[in-house]
């Protein structure tokens, strides 16, 4: 459905309802095929594939105004009991289900023992908290900002934090392959959804509801991939899955492929002066966000849990998405609207695939040096027998 939308520009105006509902169809049959199934054995709820339908179809409906100022108070996602209760849930999914607290650093205090990792990340959705409540004030003199440049500096200091753990985990010798592989994953999903709460900052308060769906969205999508036996998903068909959830994702957040629809106010979320590079790397990851963490996402988990066929059709729904782009714009050259939406959804098209092709090239490059660093851990280990 992708491809198609390049050819016509009333369907890439509605490339959001479109993908929603091919989304949707999608879910079913999986759902049905399951209902379905001949063995008895339950090896993955039935329910999943309806709940990821459900998650994207209830951001379309109910959380409106990404992109916008706290202080508009038009849209019931800005109200300060909407991104409080997100902020929350948040909260609880980062404590409950992402990362390994097992191997975390902690430091006592009175009865209780904390990761430092997730005091981190606490304070960060804290802060957070605090800058959408002060922008949400009718004092013009409460902008929020020293707040939300900490809340900056807290999610660096733990998206640093997770590259160490990443880099540590691979050059570290000994122990179980499994489990190094395990926590590596874990690292990496934290990683992530770091990289998640910077882009719910750049975008504001509704995207912190929205990302409780999109996880729960991910988090079916994830038991779906790891099924086995009778309800297995074929590697077209769950690539296909990912990619229609990740551009939910980003129409979702009122991103459109069009230059108009730019959300420029993630230029000035933690100041009221333009800086070059702070104002451009925050629009761009705005606007490209979803993409970035959700092709990651999809590498990891195919690397890791033994379906690489899912990242190879994965990238070839990208290829044939980015080649019906250019047969497109070729063919619409001479159309009369070729620059207000076949050329900004050509370009569109190229970035995520420009991303796609740098995430094959990391791949490339971990599968070069990948033995180098197992003969090195080896050679280690046989030194400390």
């Amino acid at each position: 459905p992708v491809t198609k939308t390049t050819f016509s520009n009333s369907y890439i105006e509605h490339e959001r309802e479109v993908v929603t509902f091919s989304l949707s169809v999608l879910s079913l049959l999986i759902l049905r095929r399951w209902y379905f199934a001949q063995s008895a054995s339950v090896e993955s709820p039935v329910y999943l594939p309806v709940l990821v339908a459900i998650c994207s179809r209830l951001n379309d409906v109910f959380v409106t105004g990404h992109g916008l100022d706290p202080s508009i108070r038009l849209h019931p996602a800005h109200h300060s009991f909407a991104f409080m209760t997100s902020l929350v849930l948040l909260v609880y999914i980062r404590l409950q289900w992402i990362g390994d607290r097992s191997t975390q650093p902690r430091y006592s205090f009175g009865i209780t023992s904390t990761p430092i990792s997730e005091i981190t990340d606490v304070f960060a959705m804290f802060c957070l908290a605090l800058t959408w409540w002060e922008k949400r004030s009718r004092d013009h003199s409460r902008n929020g900002y020293i707040i939300a440049r900490a809340a900056i500096g807290f999610f660096f200091v733990g998206m640093v934090h997770s590259i160490f753990c990443i880099l540590r985990d691979k050059n570290q010798s000994g122990g179980n392959v499994g489990n190094r592989s395990a926590t590596r994953v874990k690292n990496t999903k934290l990683a992530l959804f770091r990289g998640m709460m910077l882009l719910v900052m750049v975008t504001g308060p509704s995207c912190s509801s929205t990302a409780v769906l999109v996880l729960l969205q991910c988090a079916s999508i994830c038991k779906i991939m790891e099924s086995f036996g009778s309800k297995v998903v074929d590697a077209p068909v769950m690539a296909a899955l990912w990619r229609l959830a990740i551009r939910s994702a980003f129409f979702g957040t009122n991103h459109h492929c069009s230059f108009n629809r730019l959300q420029y106010s993630a230029a000035f979320i933690a100041t009221d002066s333009f800086h070059f590079v702070i104002a451009g790397s925050s629009l761009f990851f705005n606007t490209f966000g979803w993409e970035m963490i959700g092709s990651t996402l999809v590498l990891v988990l195919s690397r890791t849990t033994g379906r690489s066929t899912v990242w190879s059709w994965f990238r070839f729904y990208q290829w044939t998405e980015m080649l019906a782009s250019c047969i497109s714009v070729s063919v619409m050259k001479r159309h009369l609207m070729v620059w207000a939406i076949f050329a900004p959804r050509f370009m569109f098209a190229a970035v995520f695939t420009g991303f796609c092709l740098f995430l094959c090239f990391v791949e490339e490059i971990f599968d070069v040096i990948n033995p180098f660093l197992k003969t090195k851990n080896n050679h280690s280990r046989l030194h400390t027998i």
